[in-house]
């Protein structure tokens, strides 16, 4: 639905808001230590340096340092307004000319054929309640939070401002569906585990837009909500972060993505045997990489906000790989991800 585009929007102003935008993560935990300190993490691992006891007479370590205080008042502010501001975006955005004021509870399905999308939404919105999370961690860490409180923090506040939009499209047309909601915690706690595993140069999600040749949105089959035979969701590994903990130099490598893609194709304007549910496997081109190698500052503004934008978006034509589609078995490519016949379109 329209609310990714909205939700990608907030993640990047989330990110730009904190000094910090260009700082990386540091650490690895256990997956039960995903809000707690971090440690490093490499596949070597295991084998620390050995710490001799303390020698007699020698005095202890001095206390540790008083840990900030999880609701001070600009932390209190800024989540607050959050959750004040989503309603109210909700409702100029997407449900004033469709507000019914009786609630409905919808079964949206997940990834299967028979679902309004083809999956592609659940996917939607993985993605931006992950990008999301990560530009809400930046800011808590800009107010002062240690890593771990900034996560659960910005785990907290992710899972329940897309509550709020999902309790308001319990009131519109859309309908209260748990499987988006299921979808959002999703996202939220991959970008929980992907920072306190210390793995944002080895592991990441995109969203990008693929060619696509589909009739005007006014005149589509089908009555509401977004198309999204033009997006594609990419779930990467970068060869820069991955090579140097298997103990390879990553040499030109660093400059390669390689990862999973999926897309729906036609099931917003096409008749059902037409539509897609596209699982692809691709290598591209890490854009962030390429810039840092050419020079570009981590340290200025606009720099910071072309890397993180990079970061998260999938440029057209920056990769190439084969799909396989879900519905009817047929492989395609290579291509660029956007290969698809839509037949002829249906109207309302």
């Amino acid at each position: 639905m329209r609310r990714g585009r909205a939700l990608a929007t907030l993640a990047l102003l989330a990110t730009f808001l904190s000094r910090e935008a260009g700082a990386r993560p540091f650490g690895l935990g256990a997956a039960s230590d995903a809000f707690g300190p971090r440690v490093s993490f490499r596949l070597d691992a295991g084998v620390g340096q050995y710490e001799a006891p303390q020698e007699p007479g020698k005095n202890p370590p001095g206390p540790e340092p008083v840990r900030p205080t999880l609701f001070d008042r600009k932390t209190t502010l800024f989540s607050a307004g959050v959750l004040v501001a989503t309603p109210l975006v909700g409702y100029l955005a997407w449900w004033k000319d469709s507000w019914t004021g009786h609630f409905r509870v919808v079964d949206e399905g997940w990834f299967g054929e028979e679902t309004y999308a083809g999956g592609a939404d659940k996917a939607s919105h993985i993605f931006f309640s992950y990008a999301l999370t990560l530009g809400f961690q930046t800011v808590y860490r800009g107010l002062g939070k240690t890593p771990a409180q900034a996560r659960g923090l910005a785990f907290g506040l992710t899972v329940l401002s897309t509550f709020l939009i999902e309790v308001g499209d319990g009131y519109s047309r859309y309908g209260f569906a748990w499987q988006d909601i299921a979808a959002n915690t999703i996202g939220a706690g991959v970008a929980t585990l992907v920072d306190a595993f210390d793995v944002k140069d080895t592991v990441g999600l995109r969203f990008g837009w693929v060619p696509n040749s589909i009739p005007d949105p006014c005149c589509r089959y089908y009555g509401y909500g977004s198309d999204y035979s033009g997006e594609i969701y990419a779930l990467d590994l970068k060869l820069a972060g991955l090579l140097p903990r298997v103990g390879a130099k990553p040499g030109l490598g660093r400059y390669l993505l390689v990862g999973m893609t999926y897309g729906s194709k036609g099931y917003r304007h096409s008749p059902p045997w037409y539509r897609q549910r596209q699982l692809g496997f691709e290598i591209g081109l890490s854009l962030p990489e390429i810039l840092r190698a050419a020079g570009v500052p981590e340290t200025t503004w606009w720099g910071k906000t072309l890397l993180t934008v990079l970061t998260y978006l999938r440029i057209p034509y920056t990769a190439f790989g084969w799909q396989v589609d879900l519905n009817s078995g047929r492989w395609y490519g290579p291509n660029t991800g956007g290969t698809y016949d839509p037949g002829f379109i249906r109207y309302d």
